[in-house]
């Protein structure tokens, strides 16, 4: 399965900064910012307390055997990379 990766960078009110990854299939680009903000909601960020900076097309790979998961279990996923 081949998947587009979004960059994400969101700074939080309390002045963390979180930088991850969103992955989606197909054209399903535009949902990326909604499912950034779904994944930060799931961790406990509330989305008022978020201002998304970017969430910038990436690339596109291959998708692992986790990320094909997650994919049948909600419909993207999320790689953390930083401050997550």
């Amino acid at each position: 399965m081949q998947v587009k990766v979004y960059d994400t960078h969101v700074r939080t009110r309390d002045g963390r900064y979180l930088h991850f990854d969103v992955l989606v299939r197909g054209d399903d680009g535009s949902r990326a910012p909604a499912y950034a903000m779904d994944w930060l909601e799931a961790q406990g960020i509330q989305a008022q307390d978020v201002q998304q900076s970017r969430c910038d097309f990436c690339h596109s790979e291959s998708a692992s055997p986790p990320v094909e998961e997650a994919f049948r279990a909600q419909g993207y996923a999320i790689i953390p990379l930083q401050g997550c």
